[in-house]
């Protein structure tokens, strides 16, 4: 009798001691899958998510000559709205030989290559066609593939530009293309943009 509450003894012994080490073994990978699991992601930011590639704004070109800018006596813009957005990239350092509104300075409102002018003018129907629907505006400009040289920008306006689209079209006219950073001036999306001018200073 003795004899067999010893085995039962020893049995449960052994039963505990496997739980115990089962229990311990669970925990261990566990806590090892929770550990994974929390430094898998290599996600530290949404500017580092964004197709924001370039660390500061891409610029193909700068200009030839310095830069009249021109307004066309269509375009849905005023001058108060202009000189402003003007001043706003001479504050960052660039240079503009004048401001010229609702004229056509030597024929370049009809011109197809102002050179040395940013021309600002009514999107016509021709170039409407070739727009998005969401788009308030677009700018074209000639850079020289052997000087880098920029020698005309166009800015076709939609509408009467809202916030921050005067100023965003005159950095393209100036060679910037978009930089997707939040809050950045030349972002391609309008509501994602801001005032941000990281790498625009000259």
């Amino acid at each position: 009798m003795l004899y067999m509450f010893s085995d039962v003894v020893k049995s449960l012994t052994k039963f505990a001691l496997i739980s115990i080490l089962i229990i311990i073994s669970s925990l261990v990978i566990l806590s090892l899958i929770i550990s994974t699991e929390a430094s898998a992601s290599d996600y530290h930011s949404n500017y580092e998510r964004l197709p924001a590639v370039e660390r500061s704004p891409p610029r193909v070109g700068n200009w030839k000559y310095t830069p009249t800018v021109l307004v066309c006596s269509a375009a849905p813009v005023d001058e108060v709205r202009t000189r402003s957005s003007v001043a706003f990239w001479e504050n960052l350092g660039y240079k503009f030989y004048t401001t010229i509104y609702k004229q056509n300075h030597l024929n370049k409102c009809t011109s197809e290559n102002p050179q040395g002018f940013i021309v600002v003018k009514l999107v016509s129907q021709e170039e409407i066609q070739k727009m998005k629907d969401t788009t308030l505006a677009q700018t074209h400009f000639y850079v020289d593939i052997n000087t880098g040289k920029i020698e005309w920008a166009i800015i076709y306006l939609r509408t009467e530009p809202t916030l921050r689209v005067l100023e965003h079209e005159i950095g393209h006219a100036l060679g910037y293309l978009h930089y997707n950073k939040p809050g950045h001036l030349m972002h391609k999306s309008q509501p994602l943009g801001g005032w941000d001018t990281d790498g625009l200073h000259k």
